[in-house]
This record gives C-alpha cells, sequence and structure tokens, in this order.
C-alpha cells in the first residue's frame, strides 16, 4: 500500500502532500495498535502469573521425623511454644482447647472469619518444629441463643472453660451454648476455610506456613457428662458437649464433609472418649449405630486422666475392643490425653507413667499425648518454668520416651 501512494506521488507531483498524510495516518493507526495489542497482551501474562502465584503455590508436608515420633502434650497457654515438647523428645502438639472455636473465629453467619489468633497459636508451635492437632469446636452463642432448644444448651455459669473462669491464662474460651450448630450451612463453611488455611496445598494458605495442619478432632469428651449429674455443691463444672450420642453422630459426619472437601489427605480423628467406665465407651457404641459415622473419621481416639489402674495402658485395650465389638476396626488410635498420676510422689508417678505409656503402645497406640509436665502431680500450665528456668519432668519424660521408643 505505501509503494501505491508512492506511485500516486509520482504521477500527481503535487498530490504528494496529501500522500504524506495519508501515510503519516496510516503510522499513527499501525502504531496505536500496536500499542493496545502490546497492552493486552501484557496484561493477560500478568494475569497468568499472578493466578498461578495465589493458586497453585508451593505445597508443603509433615516432615517424616515428625510423622515418625510417636509423642506430643497438650497445649499450655496463650504463649505457649512447646519448648518442654521438644525438651522431653517429642514432636506433637494439641492446643487444648486452642484457638479453633468457631464462636472466637467468627461473629456471624456472614462475618469475614478472624484468624488472628488461630495464625498466632500456629506459628507459635511452628518455631518448634511441631506437628499440631487441632480440635474443632463447632460452638457458636449467636448461633445457638436463639435456638427452641437454647436452654438445654447451655451449661452452668460455673463452667471451667467459659471465659469469664478462665484461671489457667489459656487465652481461649469454650461459648455457653454448647450443642449441633443451628446453621449447618454457614458452620460447614467456617469448617472448610479454617481447613483450607492451614492444609498446606499452596491454596489460600496462611502467610509463611512451614508445617501444615492435616489432623482435625471433631470437638471433644461429648460422653463426659452424657447421663451424668454434676456433684452437689462443686465449685466448677465442665460439660463440653450438652447432647447425646444420635447428634454427635451427626456432628462428626456434617464435619466430615468440609474436611475432606478441602483436603482430601486430611485425617480425622473422632472426638477423644472421656475414659473407659461403660457409660462412656456405651456412648461411642450407640454412636456407631450410625453405620456413616464409620467412613467418617481415621483415628480412635481414648483419654485417661489417671483412670487405668486397672489396665495401665491409658485405656487402650478396651477402647480397641468397644471399636471392635462395634464393628469399627483397623482404624490407628490415638490417646490425646494421657496420664497416670496416681502415685504418692513424682517418683511414684515416674513409674506408673512409664508402665502406662509401655503398655499403651503394646496394646496398639500410634501416638500419645500427655496432659502434663510435672509428675509431682500439680496442674501447672505446661508453658510456665520453675524458678531454675528449666521444666522439672522434662528429662524423666525423655527417659520415658526413650525407653518406650527402643
Amino acid at each position: 500500500m505505501v509503494n501505491q501512494i508512492w506511485e500516486e506521488r509520482d504521477r500527481s507531483g503535487s498530490g504528494g502532500s496529501k500522500a504524506w498524510v495519508w501515510i503519516l495516518i496510516l503510522l499513527i493507526v499501525v502504531g496505536v495498535a500496536g500499542y493496545f495489542a502490546y497492552q493486552m497482551y501484557k496484561e493477560k501474562n500478568s494475569t497468568a502469573t499472578s493466578s498461578k502465584t495465589t493458586s497453585s503455590g508451593e505445597k508443603i508436608t509433615i516432615s517424616q521425623k515428625i510423622l515418625d515420633n510417636k509423642f506430643g502434650w497438650l497445649g499450655g497457654g496463650a504463649d505457649d511454644d512447646g519448648s518442654i515438647i521438644v525438651e522431653s523428645g517429642g514432636a506433637w502438639v494439641r492446643p487444648h482447647p486452642g484457638a479453633f472455636v468457631w464462636d472466637m473465629m467468627q461473629k456471624s453467619a456472614n462475618a469475614e472469619i478472624d484468624f488472628t489468633a488461630a495464625d498466632k497459636e500456629v506459628k507459635s508451635y511452628e518455631k518448634n518444629n511441631l506437628g499440631i492437632l487441632v480440635t474443632i469446636w463447632p460452638f457458636a452463642d449467636w448461633d445457638q441463643k436463639d435456638l427452641a432448644n437454647a436452654a438445654d444448651c447451655k451449661v452452668a455459669s460455673n463452667d471451667e472453660f467459659l471465659a469469664k473462669n478462665d484461671e489457667k491464662g489459656r487465652g481461649s474460651y469454650l461459648p455457653e451454648y454448647r450443642c449441633n450448630p443451628g446453621d449447618w450451612k454457614a458452620y460447614q463453611e467456617f469448617v472448610e476455610k479454617i481447613v483450607e488455611r492451614y492444609d498446606g496445598d499452596g491454596i489460600n494458605d496462611m502467610p509463611g506456613l512451614t508445617i501444615p495442619i492435616k489432623y482435625w478432632e471433631v470437638m471433644n469428651e461429648p460422653d463426659l457428662q452424657y447421663q451424668n449429674t454434676q456433684p452437689a455443691g462443686a465449685t466448677k463444672s465442665l460439660t463440653f458437649y450438652k447432647q447425646g450420642p444420635t447428634e454427635y453422630a451427626d456432628l462428626l459426619i456434617k464435619t466430615s464433609v468440609p474436611i475432606r472437601s478441602a483436603d482430601p489427605d486430611a485425617k480425622i480423628l473422632i472426638a477423644g472418649a472421656a475414659g473407659a467406665d461403660p457409660n462412656q465407651l456405651g456412648f461411642y457404641k450407640s454412636v456407631f449405630t450410625n453405620k456413616e459415622t464409620i467412613s467418617a473419621f481415621d483415628i480412635g481416639n481414648i483419654h485417661c486422666i489417671s483412670n487405668d489402674q486397672k489396665t495401665h495402658d491409658f485405656n487402650v485395650a478396651p477402647y480397641k475392643s468397644m471399636l471392635d465389638s462395634a464393628g469399627v476396626s483397623g482404624k490407628p488410635i490415638w490417646v490425646t490425653e494421657a496420664e497416670a498420676m496416681y502415685g504418692k510422689s513424682g517418683d511414684e508417678n515416674y513409674q506408673t507413667t512409664k508402665t502406662s505409656t509401655a503398655g499403651a503402645l503394646a496394646a496398639g497406640a500410634a501416638k500419645i499425648f500427655f496432659t502434663r509436665y510435672e509428675l509431682d502431680d500439680t496442674r501447672t500450665d505446661m508453658s510456665k518454668k520453675s524458678e531454675g528456668g528449666t521444666y522439672p519432668s522434662a528429662e524423666k519424660y525423655a527417659e520415658i520416651i526413650k525407653s518406650s521408643s527402643n
């Protein structure tokens, strides 16, 4: 086309000036078109790169060293970083109750989830390279206080896990109402979002996450006060759940759905049984009459608060027997609260703890989480050191762990 214009210029003479105008217009059009084409390409390429960064980040996993370690402790307060766990030879922590409480993290069904406390908790334990077992608490006062059965869901005013009664500096609390969620949709969306944030798949993860959370426990000890009454004159009360096995089965199933949706690799723990008496184990046997529950969890869960004097195995053998009788076999068993503190001295407690640890492992326990750090039977939070700046029983626990690992 340019050649044609020049030919026209040669033939027309004075018409050459018009040809130059057309050439200038043509160059401007080509330049503008090229500029916009480049900007569109640049924007498209930039968007693709940004999408790759936020949606396909680096995947992280729990190290094999942590996975192979069989021991952990309950978390001991808002500022605990798990130093005693490392000193004692463990590699796992179970914050209790921890920051993953629906009421703490979300103030209404449509509110944004506040990850501040949960992120702080996770980052604190990451400092010592600890694997974290999270307990999901499905309670929010705003969700339950207007339910038709709200009065039946409210715990006693002296419940020790209410914020106003916290004497241990836990930094977290449980709300007053402790039944199943009223708004299941809102609850399941909450669960899916918290699992997604900490699963380590590189998509919408917590900034700076180094150790993913792959183990999630659906509430805690729903059997504790089931069909029991609080002793008269008790100064403190403790009820984790105000409903029964049928309702807990529903909770377990409906919590497992968003967990598996967000992270197919996640492992789900059923709530820990408070002990091994017939009432406590009977609660779970009733849960398993709903056969959907069997596929809703991956790991069994038993507690022993110094109540295994008959078996000396942190209640693992009777719990396993209950699972077998209910048709639930082949699942690993974790002891997520373990103590055998029924000696008369720290030395005796060391021996009973050592015996029960060995017994639990022999009975099939895959992991054990101790509840106390002092073997002289105190209830001091694990985050506190002695006046000498050490954890008094760390060396003894290290001996227990070492002897049990041989």
